[in-house]
This record gives C-alpha cells, structure tokens and sequence, in this order.
C-alpha cells in the first residue's frame, strides 16, 4: 500500500483523473466515494452523510449469492473497507467523521444480523472491530459531552446485542462503560441497562445486565 501511494504521489492531476475514470469502468460500484470527504490531512472538520454510508454498507452486506459463492469473504473485504475509512478519520482526529460510520455500520449489521446468517463471522468480525475506533473517538472527545454519549449509546448497542443473542463478547465493553467514564454518565448507561433488563425476551438471561448495574454502582460509591 506505502508504493502504491507513493506512485500515485508522483503521477500528475490529469493522469490520475483518467486512473479513476478507468478504475471505474472497471468497478462501477465504486464511484460513491466520489460524492463524500475521504479520510486525509485536513484542519477543517468534515462533514459525513450517514444515508451515503447506509447505502453503501447495505449493498456490502446483499451482494447476490452467486458473488458470494466465488468471491469468499466478499462481504468482510466490502463492510471492512467501509470500516477503514472511518478508522482512518478516527487517525487524523476527525472523530465526528470516524464516529458517524461505525454508527452506521453497527446499526446496520446489527439491524442485518439474522438476514445474512451465512455471514455471521463477517458480522461479528466488524462489530468487534469497531470496539477500538469507538474507544478512540470517546477519549479523544473528552472535552464533549454529546459525542461522549454517542459512543456510550453506540458501544452499549453492541453490548446489548451480544447480550440478547446469547454470544459470548471477546471484547470488555462493560469495563469501557464502566471504567472510562464519568459520573455524569454513568447513571445514563444505568437507565440503558434497566431498560434492556426490562424488555428482555423471557428465555433470555439478565445476568449481564445486573453485573453492568452492580459494577456502575461500585463504581460511583469509589
């Protein structure tokens, strides 16, 4: 990848015009990234449109079968490049950007997770793979509350959904919402937790939920 970008580097605007023109000839599908700021050097805030990046996750996810069939993986290479972009904004601290596409990214997969049984492996390899991004946008926003929550809300999904399916989570997100943050916030992800305990399935265990409650409320008698 360091060649292909110091190729590049060296190729004049018109040459690479036609490379993308070509390029896309090729790979159609990838002309939506013409329409959208792309993770480089910046000292402007950039703005993401969460609907482009719904779209473009929702396509990865419903690749026709036959695709699938030949191209193994096709849907994890297609969700993990979206997830790159974002950890490549969370890299040059723009967390609202990097933020706004792992939300999307999990809200979907999520929200897809039972359609596509056959990728559950690439499913699970996305949501775990944007616990750290999450963890990056929350620390570097400390100084902004509402960011903060939405990293809060947005990990406390993947907690809940892995708590509701009966998985088992590799990744510590109860020591993340519960170590990580403030006293203020705290109490928020309580009412998340006795909410979730509240409308659980009936043959669905509550005990995670009670340890995130038991383990908030030590932490907040420290």
């Amino acid at each position: 990848m360091d060649n292909l970008k110091k190729n590049l580097e060296h190729r004049e605007k018109p040459e690479l015009i036609a490379i993308i023109q070509h390029m896309l000839r090729q790979e159609p599908d990838l002309e939506w990234l013409l329409t959208t700021p792309l993770p480089i050097a910046a000292s402007r805030e950039v703005s993401i449109d969460p609907k482009i990046y719904q779209r473009q996750v929702v396509a990865a996810m419903s690749v026709n079968d036959n695709q699938r069939k030949h191209k193994r993986g096709e849907v994890l290479r297609r969700l993990t490049a979206i997830k790159t972009i974002a950890d490549e904004f969370a890299a040059q601290e723009q967390y609202a950007a990097a933020l706004t596409i792992y939300e999307v990214l999990i809200t979907e997969v999520i929200a897809h997770f039972n359609d596509y049984r056959d990728e559950y492996v690439a499913f699970c390899v996305i949501l775990i793979g944007c616990i750290d991004g999450l963890d990056s946008c929350f620390a570097g926003e400390e100084d902004n509350p509402e960011m903060r929550l939405r990293v809060l809300r947005t990990l406390f999904a993947i907690y809940r959904f892995y708590t509701e399916s009966g998985m088992d989570l590799d990744e510590d997100i109860a020591g993340l919402l519960v170590g990580n943050t403030s006293p203020e916030e705290r109490p928020v992800i309580a009412g998340w937790a006795q909410d979730a305990l509240k409308q659980k399935a009936p043959w669905s265990s509550g005990e995670r939920y009670e340890m995130l409650l038991a383990a908030l409320e030590r932490a907040d008698s420290l």
